[in-house]
């Protein structure tokens, strides 16, 4: 394309008239260049975001103090699943939703499922009803979740002053046995302990 433009170019004694096309050319190669060092910076971008993003995959966070009977025993005070969604933390404490302003106590129960951020740790802060006495968990849950939380799913059990924090895995059980621990999840999934013993194999 550009050596049959110069073909046909016209001769000039002009002296300016070689650098007007040249100056044409350079501006031409530029351009390209320019578009491409754009492009080369998108796909960059891109790449970075990508890597950065963080993983959000399906599962579920849930607890059940009616069917895992420590509720009304304990009253549920606060509680955080990580701190990247807060659709898996509430508190009485300290509120951030209205609903729960002027509250004594959280809904013994909630159920979370969806692509969510797997939670670095676990924080429950519960008031046993008996002694009136205040107790708070925090759990490292880095070492302890399974490597892959895809369709698995994350609860606790309060019993007294110690919790427990179990997986809920998808494999599906034979749900005429009784639960085989704390959990009543665990009569229907498989399930493991991950605090405060932690059973599951990474």
């Amino acid at each position: 394309m550009r050596d049959a433009v110069i073909e046909r170019a016209p001769t000039s004694s002009n002296p300016s008239f070689g650098s007007h096309w040249c100056c044409i050319f350079l501006k031409g190669d530029l351009m390209r260049t320019r578009r491409i060092f754009v492009g080369v910076l998108m796909t960059l971008a891109l790449a970075s975001a990508c890597a950065t993003k963080v993983a959000e995959p399906w599962h579920k966070f849930a607890f059940d103090g009616w069917n895992d009977k420590w509720y009304p025993a304990h009253e549920l005070l606060e509680y955080s699943y990580g701190d990247k969604y807060r659709m898996v933390r509430a508190s009485v404490i300290t509120p951030d939703q209205p609903i729960h302003e002027s509250k004594s106590q959280l809904p013994p129960g909630t159920n979370i499922n969806g692509p969510m951020p797997v939670g670095e740790f676990l924080f429950v802060k519960w008031r046993i009803k008996a002694t009136d006495e205040v107790v708070e968990d925090r759990v490292d849950l880095r070492q302890r979740l399974p490597k892959d939380m895809k369709d698995h799913g994350l609860t606790f059990v309060i019993e007294g002053k110690q919790l427990y924090v179990y997986v809920v895995t998808p494999k599906v059980l034979n749900s005429d046995l009784p639960p085989n621990k704390k959990t009543s999840s665990s009569r229907y999934r498989e399930t493991f302990e991950i605090y405060p013993t932690n059973e599951l194999s990474r």
